[in-house]
């Protein structure tokens, strides 16, 4: 592998955190009545992989 596939999969990996921190936050500014009618936390618990190997991406 070289530099750049090195860097283009940290990148991928720093986004991914980012963007799941900001949705983590947005739904938690939401009021309890709505978190309970989506489902929060547990149905979002459920769709992330298991495995910590896995590259697919969690789509909502």
């Amino acid at each position: 592998m070289t530099v750049l596939t090195h860097f283009n999969r940290y990148f991928r990996r720093y986004r991914q955190a980012i963007n799941k921190r900001r949705t983590e936050r947005v739904i938690g500014s939401l009021p309890a009545e709505i978190r309970k009618d989506i489902g929060w936390p547990s149905q979002y618990t459920q769709m992330q992989p298991d495995d910590l190997g896995d590259r697919s991406v969690v789509r909502f």
